[in-house]
């Protein structure tokens, strides 16, 4: 017998390495024919390590058929276990048919060119299948088919895969299982984990290094991402202040060439202001003041003095007039009081410039 120990990281419904047959059947016959050899016994089976399966090739070959696929021949459980490392499995053949027979599961093989070199070098002489199983050990589904090099028996050879709880595997000679944990084990200490790490951790540490660099390709250091953002946001601020000045400057110079040439008045200037509060608005108000005429002329009131004190008129004086216009009027018939001949008698004065001089003189 050839034990072998299955790679911890199959899944747990999978099994592999746990029956090995004579292939001597595959191995005698024509290479270029392989024919008909038997995959998988009949009935049921116990390993080495106390574990127990149910073979029924009537249920396989109805999975078989329904699935409509070839299984693929390999050469020591390739497939199975290599894609683990991300390494490529070959298929070295096709079973293009299964056979349900007294003796077990039936396969029709068709050999590639690498799996005749196989068996031509006699250095795989055996076959062991890999499949799905339930919890209770009965095959579901055959997965595929490995060349082997167990030792030429002519029946079953059974190897311990994964241990059961409280029992004592057999040593196993096959030199390839310790290589795998010394892999696994360096593997294990590159990714950081436990040196009793399996292979399915260390997948899923790698499957997590690798999201987390290509998250990583499409992102910024957060440091430098902050920065470019605050440089950002200053050269904006910058941008506006200088466009506000820039704005105030054409705003203050358009209103106030607009006062000095007469075209508004002082009063209009914090509306016209509020009209340039957009650039399209200062380009409107820039041609309105543009378009309009100088319509305010000097009043002349800049070139007079205050008035003099002593101009003002003298109430004595202003009374006394004020009584003769009123009985002048009363001899021709017209009433009117005190008050009124005082505001007539002012008003005709203010409209004769009569000035100081004049008051002092009624007066006299």
């Amino acid at each position: 017998m050839a034990p072998r120990h299955a790679t911890p990281s199959v899944p747990p419904d999978v099994a592999l390495g746990v029956v090995t047959l004579d292939g001597a059947a595959l191995a005698a016959g024509a290479v270029d024919d392989a024919g008909w050899v038997r995959v998988a016994p009949r009935g049921e089976i116990t390993t080495r390590d106390g574990r127990r399966y149910v073979f029924e090739p009537e249920r396989l070959v109805a999975r078989f058929a329904a699935d409509g696929i070839d299984v693929p021949v390999d050469v020591d459980h390739a497939i199975s276990r290599k894609p683990l490392f991300g390494e490529r499995a070959d298929a070295v053949g096709w079973i293009k048919a299964l056979e349900a027979r007294p003796d077990g599961l039936w396969a029709r093989v068709e050999l590639l060119d690498a799996g005749k070199a196989v068996l031509a070098a006699r250095t795989h002489r055996f076959v062991s299948p890999t499949f799905h199983h339930t919890d209770a050990g009965l095959a579901t589904w055959l997965h595929s088919v490995a060349l082997v090099a167990a030792p030429a028996l002519a029946m079953a050879a059974i190897a311990a895969a994964v241990p059961a709880a409280g029992a004592v595997p057999a040593r196993s000679p096959d030199p390839s299982h310790h290589t795998e944990r010394r892999m696994i084990k360096a593997i294990a200490q590159a990714l950081g984990l436990a040196d009793g790490a399996e292979e399915a951790a260390c997948l899923a540490a790698i499957g997590t290094l690798q999201a987390e660099r290509t998250a990583a390709a499409g992102k910024v250091d957060k440091a430098v991402h902050d920065q470019a953002l605050a440089t950002l946001s200053a050269a904006q601020a910058q941008l506006a202040a200088l466009q506000a000045a820039d704005r105030k400057t054409r705003v203050d110079a358009v209103i106030e060439g607009a006062l000095k040439a007469k075209k508004i008045v002082p009063a209009q200037r914090d509306h016209y202001v509020a009209l340039c509060a957009t650039d399209d608005g200062l380009a409107a108000v820039e041609k309105l003041i543009a378009a309009t005429p100088a319509g305010l002329q000097a009043s002349g009131l800049d070139a007079q003095g205050a008035p003099d004190a002593d101009a003002a008129p003298d109430p004595a004086a202003l009374a006394a007039q004020a009584t003769a216009y009123q009985k002048k009027l009363a001899e021709g018939g017209q009433t009117i009081s005190i008050a009124e001949a005082v505001v007539s008698v002012a008003a005709n004065a203010g409209a004769r410039g009569v000035g100081a001089a004049d008051q002092k003189e009624a007066r006299a």
